[in-house]
C-alpha cells in the first residue's frame, strides 16, 4: 500500500491573478467539477493515493486543503482547459479530491508559520515546488490553523 501524504500544491499568478480568486475558485469550480483538479505536468507528482492531504498554497500562505478521493491519474493524451484568465493551457494529469473536503483556513496560515515545524525543508524559499511533507505535521498544521483563525468550507 503506498503510503498516505501531506503535500502541498503551489498556485501561480499566471493562472490565478489574486489570492481570492484562487479563493473562489476553490470552494465553487474545484467543487462543482466534482473535485477534478489538473496538473500541468504528469511529473510534478510521482503519487498521491487517496487518503493524502493535498495543502493548497498561494505566494506566501497556504490558503486550504483537501483530501485526495482518487490518486493521480495520467492522461493519454494532454488535456487542453481554460485558466480564470481565459488562456487556453495544457494538462498532463489529475486528481480527484473528495468535493466535501475541501476547505480554506482563515485567515491563511504563512508559510513562515509552518517552516518552523520543518528543520529539513524550505518552503518559504521553494514557492513553486510540490513539497511533500512528513505526515506527523499535519497535526501541528491544524493547531496553527485552529489557534489563529476557523476553516471555511
Amino acid at each position: 500500500m503506498e503510503s498516505l501524504q501531506v503535500r502541498i500544491f503551489p498556485h501561480s499568478q499566471d493562472e490565478f491573478p489574486s489570492e481570492d480568486s484562487l479563493l473562489t475558485w476553490l470552494l465553487t469550480s474545484l467543487r462543482a467539477r466534482g473535485g477534478e483538479y489538473y496538473l500541468r505536468h504528469s511529473d510534478s507528482v510521482k503519487d498521491l493515493p487517496p487518503g493524502s492531504v493535498v495543502l493548497f498554497r498561494y505566494g506566501h500562505e497556504i490558503v486550504g486543503e483537501a483530501v485526495v478521493w482518487k490518486g493521480k491519474e495520467v492522461f493519454p493524451d494532454k488535456v487542453k482547459d481554460r485558466t480564470l484568465t481565459g488562456e487556453e493551457a495544457e494538462y498532463g494529469a489529475k486528481v480527484t479530491f473528495a468535493s466535501s473536503s475541501i476547505r480554506l483556513y482563515a485567515p491563511p496560515l504563512p508559510v513562515e508559520r509552518l517552516q518552523l515545524h520543518l528543520p529539513e525543508k524550505d518552503v518559504v524559499k521553494f514557492a513553486g515546488a510540490y513539497t511533500s511533507l512528513d505526515w506527523s505535521i499535519y497535526g501541528r498544521i491544524l493547531h496553527e490553523v485552529v489557534s489563529s483563525g476557523v476553516f471555511v468550507s
